[in-house]
């Protein structure tokens, strides 16, 4: 009986051995020691650093470049639009004038030419001669001829100018479709680099980052065998919910699309302020990435619950790491506009790249882990809708930071 239990089991171990597979979990490091030993491993990882291919990247800089013109003719055609509007009403109120004028010698004409009128008469037969009465005669008739040649060219300028305005709205229509195509490229092509190289830290980047955050932690007191949590973390101050990191805006990429790990937040200049939507620690500063521009992570304690956000394509940071943020504070502004195509290879213009993940990415404690592949698990989209309060959806608006 005891070995048929034992067969039984054994089956049903194996079954679940090669059916389900073993899944690694990365470790917290809960005491700083733990958290050196992570960098440790970290740093013997280096050669894993993956970058954008050129071939794939040329492509996608050709097709954002090609993006940005086609939205500058639209813009341009509209300008020519609106000019060719006031064109056409500056000559309907020009032949409206010389229509007056026309009609008024032509009153002239026709009335003294029945009534006889003494002044028209006056004017023509009041000649000393021969010559001057036909010469008087002519003048009459020229300004007639002109007038009417006036009316013509304007008529035939209007007509142009109907024409054109046509044909402009018919380029802006096959200009904003053609936008549309390019734009659908541009995310199938992200989506195949994201496999590569996603938005955010390499290798380099992350092993900085950590360096940056034993020091912190060291100059915060905490020995290596003290916990994180306690030396740490729990000294600083927490929030009851997040709010929008800008005042307004639309969605222009929602999290999940074609892999996009994170929300694209457009509708904002460059240089419009950003907010820290809650309060938390800047943990690390990126400069200049090549997939995602100036880099900004902050870590926050909200509702008891800890988080990273991963702010992208930044222009202006206005904190540095280590320091304690306020909610509502401005700590960067946009960015991810053509000024920084040379090194941010992930962006097709201004907008904010928002990540809200769990647990403190970078960080260390009881929920803390320093891989870039688990901070992007730990956000998804009911992080996205729930915590942030921003809607998950392309085209979503919004006008206050809430």
């Amino acid at each position: 009986m005891m070995k048929k239990i034992f067969s039984l089991f054994l089956v049903i171990s194996l079954f679940l051995v090669t059916t389900f597979p073993i899944v690694k979990i990365e470790a917290a490091s809960s005491t700083l020691k733990d958290y050196k030993n992570q960098l440790a491993k970290l740093e013997s990882q280096k050669a894993e650093n993956n970058r954008l291919t050129k071939e794939n990247q040329n492509a996608i800089d050709a097709k954002r470049n090609a993006i940005v013109r086609a939205n500058q003719t639209i813009v341009d055609n509209e300008k020519k639009v609106e000019s060719s509007k006031t064109l056409v009403s500056e000559s309907q109120e020009n032949i409206k004038i010389k229509s007056e004028e026309l009609k008024d010698i032509i009153n002239i004409l026709q009335y003294s030419k029945i009534n006889s009128d003494e002044a028209y008469l006056d004017y023509v037969f009041d000649s000393s001669t021969i010559s001057e009465l036909m010469e008087r005669q002519a003048i009459i008739d020229q300004v007639i001829e002109y007038t009417q040649q006036q009316l013509d060219d304007l008529d035939s300028l209007i007509k142009k100018n109907e024409k054109l305005q046509v044909k402009l709205a018919d380029d802006n229509v096959n200009l904003t479709n053609s936008i549309s195509d390019y734009e659908k490229q541009v995310e199938e092509l992200e989506a195949y680099i994201e496999k590569l190289a996603s938005i955010g830290l390499d290798k380099d980047e992350e092993i900085k980052a950590q360096k940056n955050q034993i020091k912190l932690f060291e100059e915060a007191g905490c020995k290596d065998n003290d916990k994180i949590d306690d030396c740490y973390y729990n000294k600083g101050g927490s929030s009851a919910y997040f709010s929008r990191p800008l005042n307004s805006g639309r969605v222009t990429q929602r999290w999940g699309n074609n892999g996009h790990k994170g929300i694209d937040l457009g509708g904002n200049a460059k240089g419009t302020s950003i907010y820290a939507p809650a309060n938390g620690t800047v943990v690390h500063i990126a400069k200049k990435q090549s997939c995602g521009g100036n880099e900004l992570f902050i870590h926050y304690n909200v509702a008891g619950k800890t988080y990273t956000t991963l702010m992208a394509h930044l222009t202006d940071i206005k904190v540095k790491v280590g320091q304690k943020v306020t909610k509502g504070q401005v700590v960067a502004t946009v960015g991810g506009d053509k000024s920084t195509f040379y090194y941010d290879k992930c962006t097709t213009g201004a907008h904010l790249h928002y990540v809200v993940a769990y647990g403190y990415y970078l960080g260390g404690g009881s929920t803390g882990y320093q891989s870039w592949s688990t901070f992007k698990t730990k956000s998804n989209a009911t992080s996205v809708q729930k915590i942030t309060n921003l809607k998950n959806q392309k085209g979503w608006t919004w006008k206050s930071r809430g």
